[in-house]
């Protein structure tokens, strides 16, 4: 579809993704998260990174909720290439290693998650990520890691306190022990919610 000199920025867009809009309405589960993928792949090809990245979002969102990390990892890396210096893609990575058990993965992916949110300047959203991944993890090394994390950060005060609680204290009572618990700790903190916040 060609758009005339009348027609407003972003029209040949538009008009490609309304019956991706309109089937949106009553899709539902893994039908959803496609189209909300291909609606942003179209944002992409069609040179719109900005608007790919929120359906790109929700597509994330959307594997998460029916529990399919790998497709959810997938998108996050496709988010992290449309934008290099993406964070919330980067700190979900983290969460899906974590709960996968993928310690060496989610070390790697916890140094880059730390590092690009210094440079972004979301220092306080990622320090209140790493207190939550720090009470999920049953790792030793992956919780002294965050604690170094928080110290690049900037956040002395909450990486002595945990320090503390790893070098002289037990795993707490509210570190998940069986698969179920964790993943949903994983899902909600990956959205944005704590588990132990949930009504």
């Amino acid at each position: 579809m060609s758009t005339s000199p009348t027609d407003p920025p972003g029209a040949d867009l538009d008009a490609a993704l309304a019956p991706i809009r309109e089937a949106l309405e009553t899709a539902s589960g893994a039908e959803r998260a496609a189209l909300l993928r291909r609606a942003g792949d179209l944002c992409v090809r069609m040179n719109e990174p900005r608007k790919a990245l929120s359906w790109l979002g929700r597509a994330v969102d959307q594997h998460l909720e029916m529990e399919e990390s790998d497709e959810a990892a997938a998108v996050c890396r496709e988010i992290i290439r449309v934008q290099p210096d993406a964070v919330r893609a980067r700190c979900t990575l983290t969460w899906i290693a974590l709960g996968a058990g993928r310690e060496t993965d989610a070390a790697r992916l916890l140094t880059d998650y730390v590092d690009t949110a210094r440079q972004a300047g979301q220092t306080t959203i990622a320090a209140q990520q790493l207190g939550w991944m720090f009470e999920a993890s049953q790792s030793e090394a992956i919780r002294a890691r965050i604690v170094v994390g928080l110290l690049k950060l900037g956040e002395a005060k909450q990486a002595d306190t945990l320090a503390a609680e790893l070098a002289g204290a037990p795993l707490t009572d509210t570190v998940p022990q069986d698969r179920d618990e964790l993943w949903a700790r994983v899902l909600q903190a990956a959205v944005g919610i704590p588990a132990k916040n949930r009504k």
